[in-house]
């Protein structure tokens, strides 16, 4: 069993800041498959400067990097199955990754008894209330100074990552930008349609369009004139 950290891509620079300082640990040893990536001497000059021994594998010789290669096939795995189960096209696989890393650090281990990974990293039992469906429909809140008294007191967005603060990273498809908020809606049995750019909302019982406002209903309206009161 050991600890997932998701970093993005490419390796870390001193001009990007510390990973020891962002993990609050002391690195000793990092073990790469030789990759371009890691084999380039601003890499290295970082690995000397905080004393830390890169060791460099065999070409292709994936066995000796046993564990990575294997959580990364878990990982894989979960984030194919994320975006296929809600519909969301691959240029979501750094959201969906970065989720499978946030939610194998909570899950339980043969090796570690009633105990989870994050907690014996962080010394902090994490919580899990919080934990909702990847690439869920939610609909976040509009503030009151940000809209005007007609106007929708929410809009629908697609749920695609946790935020370290505790709020939800939400993608909104019509203005394809990432907001971050914690008062929101959300229904995990709802999805976004890509084709008619609508929303399917279980949790209403009805199909919002791409403005976030319910489909009227035809109804026949009495057009006779209404009684005058004296």
């Amino acid at each position: 069993a050991f600890f997932v950290l998701a970093l993005g891509i490419g390796p870390p620079s001193p001009s990007k800041g510390s990973l020891p300082l962002v993990l609050a640990k002391s690195i000793k040893i990092i073990r790469t498959d030789g990759g371009g990536e890691y084999t380039s001497n601003d890499f290295e000059s970082f690995c000397t400067h905080h004393g830390i021994i890169h060791e460099i594998i065999a070409p292709y010789t994936p066995q000796y990097n046993g564990l990575a290669e294997w959580r990364n096939r878990t990982m894989m795995n979960m984030a194919r199955c994320m975006l296929k189960e809600k519909h969301l096209s691959l240029t979501f696989w750094g959201e969906a990754m970065s989720t499978t890393a946030y939610i194998l650090n909570k899950c339980p281990t043969k090796k570690l008894k009633d105990r989870v990974l994050e907690e014996v990293w962080t010394q902090r039992k994490p919580p899990v209330k919080h934990l909702r469906v990847f690439g869920s429909l939610c609909f976040k809140n509009v503030p009151d100074e940000r809209r005007k008294k007609l106007q929708d007191k929410s809009v629908p967005m697609i749920q695609v990552e946790y935020h370290p603060t505790g709020a939800y990273r939400l993608y909104d498809s019509l203005t394809h930008k990432i907001f971050i908020s914690r008062d929101v809606v959300i229904d995990e049995d709802g999805s976004w349609d890509w084709k008619r750019k609508c929303t399917t909302n279980t949790l209403f019982g009805e199909e919002n369009n791409e403005t976030g406002l319910s489909e009227a209903t035809e109804i026949e309206a009495n057009h006779e004139e209404p009684p005058v009161v004296q």
